[in-house]
């Protein structure tokens, strides 16, 4: 369960820490990532319900047995964005700088499927 904890935990706070700022930088993000922000419904929905997870995130970490069966959605949406990313950059449609996030956010679904199968096993034994 620790494996669980820690991971829920470190992405729920990196989540954070790169989300919230969001909130205040579109002016920047148009600046640094032409063009401006045609529908900022999309990109502020975007980042609101991105840190809604972040938040049920926290809640898995808190007690990963308890809410095990939030892992395998959790799972979905952060393997969605590296699927989206990949598909969007074999199409010419976005440079390769998202690729950090890509690998990050990959790495993270992957350890939910990890603390997925480490807190079955831990049910089972208890």
């Amino acid at each position: 369960m620790r494996i669980a904890r820690w991971t829920f935990r470190t992405a729920g706070t990196f989540g954070l820490i790169v989300m919230v700022p969001m909130l205040f930088v579109e002016k920047l993000i148009e600046q640094i990532m032409p063009p401006a922000v045609n529908h900022p419904e999309f990109f502020y929905g975007f980042v609101i319900l991105n840190i809604c997870w972040q938040i049920l995130y926290f809640y898995l970490a808190k007690d990963p047995i308890r809410f095990r069966p939030m892992m395998i959605p959790s799972f979905f949406a952060k393997v969605s964005g590296p699927v989206a990313l990949v598909w969007l950059y074999l199409q010419g449609r976005i440079s390769s700088q998202w690729i950090t996030t890509t690998v990050l956010d990959g790495v993270f679904a992957g350890l939910f499927l990890v603390s997925f199968w480490a807190t079955g096993q831990e049910a089972t034994n208890n």
